[in-house]
């Protein structure tokens, strides 16, 4: 039988519209190349939080799936990046990379993190689960006013990497790399601005792929 496989993707109408019609359609094709069906999260279920936070919506969204990728919408697939879900273990989260939590919030008297003792700290924009590992995208039960001062650096941005790293904790989740080909992602990056217009980023990208 086969696996039930979803990608999802937040990107708002407002968001990014020019870069959005060069990445969606390429984030589109990586889903049916896996035989994924393909959402995209637009509407705001969490508007207290910053936005990038509505990823959490996956928790409800994704609760039929044997597999959910979630991927950013300033990123761009390779086609020939290969098919982790093969490989990967259904009991292991698939991250693109992370690094410690220490450096990222404020975990001290955090009865998880102390417990899990790993001080892993999730990185948001690449992830994936299968339906043992779905906890991960468990919303936070607060309001975003009781988490604005755990993080250490760009403030509310990082509620999204808290809930997620604490649920790892919080579950003792498995974490490794889902990709074995990482230079067939792109990340486009559109918090940097000094890399230059997105659009024109993701546009030069799929011409040196050969997609455009």
């Amino acid at each position: 039988m086969a696996l039930k496989k979803c990608v999802f993707v937040l990107a708002t109408p407002e968001y990014q519209p020019e870069m959005c019609s060069y990445t969606l359609p390429n984030l589109k094709a990586y889903a049916d190349r896996l035989q994924a069906d393909f959402v995209r999260i637009q509407e705001r279920r969490f508007p207290d939080f910053p936005i990038n936070y509505e990823r959490m919506q996956i928790y409800e969204l994704g609760k039929g799936y044997d597999w959910c990728i979630n991927i950013d919408a300033d990123f761009l697939i390779h086609p020939m990046i290969e098919d982790f879900t093969e490989w990967l273990p259904a009991n292991t989260v698939g991250n693109w990379w992370y690094s410690k939590a220490s450096n990222f919030f404020n975990v001290d008297r955090n009865i998880y993190f102390e417990r899990d003792g790993r001080d892993y700290g999730i990185v948001d924009c690449l992830l994936a689960t299968s339906k043992l590992t779905h906890d991960l995208w468990e919303p936070l039960p607060g309001p975003c006013s009781e988490y604005a001062d755990i993080c250490l650096h760009n403030g509310e941005r990082r509620i999204s990497e808290f809930c997620l790293s604490q649920n790892a904790a919080k579950y003792g989740l498995k974490i490794a790399g889902m990709l074995r080909t990482p230079e067939y992602a792109q990340h486009i990056n559109c918090t940097t601005e000094e890399q230059g217009n997105p659009a024109d980023i993701a546009r030069e990208k799929l011409r040196s792929w050969g997609l455009l």
